[in-house]
């Protein structure tokens, strides 16, 4: 284990820790040498012993220092009450400013709103508008584990709330199909967990998901979790997204623009899918404004379907088969642009390969440059929400992307 299982931590450890799905033998999930775990880290362990004991048949034991701090928290959090361990003479440093509401399994859609509103009152968010948008994200967080998962375990979740700083963290993994799965049966060209997980926070909106399937896909994982990715960003918040090898981290910044990453495991990834939200108190606006502006989104979906399923990320994932096209080299050369459009970016689209228009060391393209090189991309995308990102733009280059991006819809000839 890592000495340090921490918030800030959460990209580094997806990345690197290996979960092995399918052990020989007995398992030890050994805590002894860990001195802080995150809420995600004991909700993820927690999943993963009932995944070892109830999915794979295995013998587990948990093993951890009753005197450390970490221990203290195995108890605090109901990780040992969940995974039936002893919690005698077990240190605890955790007072009255973390409030913690235990780990805990939900199986049935009819446990949601108990364990939701049990959340709420735990919490003791005195706001009304706070609670609200706290209270709707717990909600369709755990919907998609019930409704989409196919997990036998059901999913694990917890919360803890640390009234100083404001801060609400909300964890719910499930160790069942993962995204891709789930997904790949109606869209086959899903291939990757990669781009599941791109395709997943955003409102199912490219050609390929037109208004038809669309309308079937309403209460899908896709438009929840997109609903839940707007709230977070409107909220200054964090949301990160992992099933199998990919994790997604969303969140937004101090103007409210929504910023993304993406990261691949470089071991076997998580059994499942996982979802870890983090929200601030003074940072959330009016509940009903936020879903008004939510509702508003998903219903431009079905209007300007290639425009919203743009996906602009803060950087470039170090993924295989990504073929990134590097705008520097050829900035504001038009003609040079639509030979790179027609001769690399659509046909690797067309591939189903997973392609990076990267604008670093851009400060300003114009609207002609960017018509040259994506209006096409835009207007034809059949598998645009899935395989497309735009990295590293300026406020000005995403703008005239944009612009772009109306203009196919409204001129589809050109």
């Amino acid at each position: 284990m890592p000495a340090n299982i921490e918030d800030k931590g959460l990209e580094n450890f997806f990345g690197g820790w290996h979960w092995i799905i399918s052990p020989t033998g007995p398992v030890t999930i050994d805590f002894s040498t860990v001195n802080y775990i995150a809420p995600y880290g004991v909700t993820l362990f927690a999943a993963y012993y009932l995944f070892l004991k109830e999915t794979k048949r295995k013998h587990a034991r948990i093993k951890y220092s009753g005197s450390s701090v970490a221990g203290g928290y195995l108890q605090k959090s109901g990780f040992l009450e969940l995974v039936e361990q002893g919690t005698d003479s077990l240190k605890s440093e955790y007072g009255d400013d973390e409030r913690i509401v235990k780990l805990v399994r939900i199986r049935t859609s009819k446990e949601i709103p108990k364990f939701a509103n049990d959340v709420m009152t735990i919490l003791a968010i005195d706001d009304v508008e706070v609670a609200g948008a706290i209270k709707y994200s717990l909600i369709e967080l755990l919907r998609n584990v019930i409704q989409h998962s196919f997990s036998a375990i059901g999913g694990v979740a917890m919360a803890q709330y640390f009234p100083k700083s404001g801060l609400v963290e909300i964890c719910v993994a499930d160790c069942g199909l993962g995204i891709k799965d789930t997904l790949k049966q109606s869209y086959p060209e899903i291939d990757k967990d990669i781009k599941a997980v791109k395709f997943a926070t955003q409102p199912h909106v490219s050609r390929t998901f037109g208004a038809t399937l669309y309308d079937s896909m309403k209460d899908n994982a896709g438009l929840g979790l997109f609903f839940i990715k707007q709230i977070t960003s409107l909220a200054s918040g964090r949301f990160f997204l992992g099933s199998g090898n990919a994790l997604a981290n969303i969140w937004g910044d101090k103007d409210g623009e929504q910023q993304k990453t993406y990261k691949v495991a470089r071991n076997s990834g998580w059994p499942g899918t996982f979802a870890y939200l983090q929200l601030r108190k003074d940072s959330i606006a009016e509940f009903d404004q936020i879903l008004q502006s939510c509702r508003h989104v998903a219903a431009e979906a079905r209007k300007y379907p290639n425009e919203l399923a743009l996906d602009f990320i803060f950087e470039i994932p170090d993924i295989e088969d990504l073929y990134i096209i590097s705008v520097s080299t050829f900035e504001e050369d038009v003609e040079k642009a639509a030979e790179i459009r027609d001769t690399e970016i659509i046909p690797r689209i067309n591939s189903g390969s997973m392609v990076v228009i990267d604008f670093s060391s851009v400060s300003f393209a114009t609207q002609s440059f960017v018509h040259a090189l994506i209006y096409k991309v835009i207007r034809d995308g059949q598998q645009l929400g899935s395989t497309l990102s735009v990295a590293n733009c300026s406020s000005s280059t995403r703008e005239a992307v944009m612009a772009v991006a109306a203009y196919a819809k409204i001129h589809p000839d050109g």
